[in-house]
């Protein structure tokens, strides 16, 4: 193997490994910064939507219930998650893929049914009352996505609605005739406020962005290796060589009396020097032969 393919093959292989280095922390720091902001994005969702029940609650129902009557049920004005849900749902229009929902075990609207992974979220809601946020990337449809599930509590307010279906609301009833959505306890998890914000097109952006990067670092490290091999083969390759062939004719007594000269003032033009000298020096040592020859036979 040539000294200058060996050269060459190391640096394609130190290129090769800075670019995948540089190209794997590039994806992971951007990945990153894309999940972050995924996070501040359905936490904004989240909280808008708990802040827009919260006000249902606290501020429309009792307005609503004094203008229309303690009997009446419109959930347009009187339901948090209605509201909250039905914002949401408008947002989400110019905001395509976040979703937002209220996923509950036993709901009045089967758009509401938490699925298994909901389930789980809400039994860890169950299990540890001081959990007050859950956090993660969930798969759903083969799409990922970040979330942000906040439980919902059972307050004795709730109970109104959700509690005995006797005691509730005549237009909440008629409404909702069937028997889901009543027979909560107070202080029990119910069901969790959960936002969901896309992560899966961006995922896949970054991943053709970081081929695309990767293959252009590749592309720029063999054009740097063709420069280097041009390089390499007239300035260091054809002098070695004919330097090479000018030391055998050398050693074979031919071409002696040519000098050689180079313009390079490095390693290549000292070993040039060395050999007009060598050559010289070779000269010389002829000359004597033969004199010494002469007077051996005179």
């Amino acid at each position: 193997m040539s000294i200058k393919l060996k050269i060459n093959l190391l640096l394609l292989l130190i290129g090769l490994i800075t670019s995948l280095a540089i190209g794997t922390f590039n994806y992971f720091e951007a990945k990153d910064r894309i999940i972050t902001d995924a996070y501040k994005k359905a936490e904004l969702i989240s909280s808008f939507a708990m802040a827009s029940r919260n006000y249902t609650v606290e501020v429309m129902r009792p307005l609503a219930l004094k203008v229309a009557g303690q009997g009446s049920f419109h959930p347009e004005l009187m339901g948090g998650f209605y509201v909250a849900k039905a914002i949401a749902d408008n947002f989400s229009e110019s905001q395509a893929g976040y979703t937002f929902k209220q996923a509950t075990l036993d709901p009045v609207n089967p758009e509401n049914l938490a699925d298994v992974q909901e389930r789980e979220i809400i039994e860890l809601f169950s299990a540890d009352r001081t959990n007050k946020i859950q956090k993660g990337v969930m798969e759903k449809d083969r799409k990922n996505f970040i979330y942000i599930a906040q439980p919902v509590v059972a307050k004795n307010g709730c109970l109104t609605c959700h509690g005995n279906q006797e005691k509730a609301f005549i237009g909440r009833v008629k409404r909702y005739p069937g028997p889901a959505g009543y027979n909560y306890a107070e202080n029990d998890v119910v069901a969790t406020f959960i936002a969901y914000v896309p992560i899966q097109k961006a995922l896949e952006n970054l991943k053709a962005a970081a081929l695309k990067t990767t293959l252009a670092s590749i592309l720029s490290i063999l054009l740097i290796l063709g420069v280097v091999w041009l390089f390499l083969e007239i300035t260091v390759t054809k002098p070695i060589v004919k330097l090479t062939n000018l030391a055998d004719n050398m050693s074979r007594g031919k071409n002696l009396d040519k000098a050689i000269k180079s313009k390079s003032k490095d390693e290549i033009g000292a070993l040039y020097d060395s050999y007009n000298r060598m050559r010289i020096s070779v000269i010389k040592l002829f000359e004597i032969i033969k004199k010494k020859k002469k007077i051996a036979v005179h």
